[in-house]
């Protein structure tokens, strides 16, 4: 749970708000940052409002290094998209041609991160590498995490190409009305709420929203919020109700298919959640946009501080350390 222990007496009060929505917007991603640890959720979305100096630009720095979960996730989602992509102008790329791509696009951030480590100057190009946050710290066993994580990766993508239970999302996704990593938008909400659905199709009245995993499969949790989110977006785009809408997980790793309860009670949940949300986020916003950093606790668990790429930061400038450092 997102962590207010806050001592208000301490913090300044701030001008009045004229909009206390202004600038703020829901996401999956962003919800899950503030339900993990408020002090993340601050440098992640609030780090603008920092004084110039050599700890904004740290901490900006820090945002966009990522754990080597995030990072394969997003390679295995970029090798499908680009598949499906370049089916719909007539190229077909291999399954061997995406995997070496894969590989490759890791090595280079490996590289890239230790470059950067030993104290090498930045890339000035539009997409640079990614900075792997295991070698940026010199992480304990990091090149065999590594491996693993690559290991893991490259069997998800063999398993979308080959595992018979995913042929079907093939089919779907190589349709020409298929629609490949597409961004939502819900109305009715004082803030707008967005996301992206990896694949969606539609066959008269009925639509398929698949989710590609690299894990395997869990209790859902929080995940059914996004998913339900998800499907409120299908209802509306498509035309239709809840019953025409099938909303899947594709377990790559595991070669699972999870169908996740689509039904009027689930998407009236998801509205109250987000909703939920918005009051948690309001309240810290105003604080987030003055830059009043100790309005955001970090939370003490190791294990959540263990995969932050802030773990290392002060809690403010001249400060003691968010948490130390693993």
């Amino acid at each position: 749970m997102v962590q207010m222990n806050l001592r208000f007496t301490e913090i300044p009060e701030l001008e009045g708000t004229t909009d206390a929505y202004a600038g703020l917007n829901w996401s999956y991603s962003r919800r899950e940052a503030l339900e993990h640890c408020t002090r993340r959720y601050f440098f992640q979305y609030y780090a603008s409002a920092l004084p110039s100096g050599d700890f904004k630009t740290k901490v900006n720095f820090l945002r966009g290094v990522k754990n080597r979960y995030l990072r394969t996730g997003e390679i295995m989602h970029l090798m499908i998209a680009t598949h499906f992509k370049k089916l719909k102008i007539g190229r077909n790329l291999s399954e061997d041609w995406l995997m070496k791509w894969a590989k490759d696009l890791l090595a280079e951030d490996r590289k890239y991160s230790l470059h950067i480590r030993n104290g090498g100057a930045s890339a000035h190009q539009q997409f640079p590498p990614t900075i792997l946050d295991e070698v940026l710290n010199g992480s304990r066993d990091d090149e065999v995490l590594l491996d693993h994580a690559e290991e893991q990766m490259l069997g998800a993508i063999h398993n979308f190409f080959r595992t018979p239970a995913f042929a079907e999302f093939r089919s779907l996704g190589a349709s020409p009305e298929a629609r490949i990593e597409c961004k939502l938008s819900l109305a009715g909400f004082p803030v707008p709420v967005t996301g992206k659905i990896d694949l969606a199709a539609v066959s008269g009245a009925h639509a398929t929203i698949v989710d590609w995993k690299i894990g395997g499969s869990s209790d859902g949790g929080t995940e059914s919020l996004q998913l339900a989110t998800y499907g409120l977006w299908a209802t509306t785009e498509f035309r239709t109700d809840e019953k025409n809408v099938r909303i899947v997980k594709a377990h790559l790793t595991t070669k699972e298919v999870v169908q996740f309860n689509v039904d009027l009670n689930a998407f009236v949940n998801a509205r109250v959640r987000i909703l939920q949300d918005l009051e948690r986020m309001v309240i810290l916003h105003r604080y987030g946009k003055s830059g009043v950093i100790d309005a955001f606790t970090p939370n003490p668990q190791q294990g959540v501080c263990r995969l932050c790429p802030f773990r290392g930061v002060p809690r403010r400038e001249g400060g003691r350390l968010c948490l130390k450092p693993i």
